[in-house]
């Protein structure tokens, strides 16, 4: 269960699609992720090889997303690569909301990329990026 705690207003990176309250849990955010990632998709902004699939670890406050379809082989220089890890990155934080003190973000993402043999070749862990306002903010226990 997750509850919420006033404190003063804080810095934060505010995901433009993030929120607060009933609607805004980890779970909601992979789900709206998961929809944003399709629309894109639809749109040519992520290669037609490419699948994704959304884990939410809610205990570790961690939203996994494992990528297929992309090889060392078929992109040594790992162009494409590094080009769907920014763009997923930048996906997934607009879903976070994460403080500039000791709290911890809404979730840290992990974006795994797969090989053939189902291992990970490349990742990129992180809470977001964004600019940084001051918000009355609440924390996650």
């Amino acid at each position: 269960m997750t509850h919420l705690n006033s404190r003063p207003d804080s810095d934060v990176v505010w995901g433009a699609q993030a929120g607060m309250g009933l609607g805004y849990t980890l779970e909601a955010a992979a789900v709206r992720l998961a929809n944003d990632i399709t629309a894109l998709r639809q749109d040519g902004g992520i290669p037609t090889q490419v699948r994704t699939m959304i884990s939410v670890l809610p205990h570790q406050r961690v939203l996994e997303i494992r990528v297929e379809g992309l090889t060392v082989e078929a992109d040594p220089d790992r162009t494409t690569v590094r080009e769907v890890a920014n763009t997923l990155f930048e996906l997934a934080s607009d879903h976070n909301i994460i403080t500039l003190d000791d709290n911890p973000p809404l979730f840290t993402q992990r974006i795994l990329f797969l090989g053939t043999d189902g291992r990970p070749f490349t990742a990129m862990v992180g809470a977001g990026a964004g600019d940084v306002e001051t918000r009355p903010v609440s924390s996650y226990s």
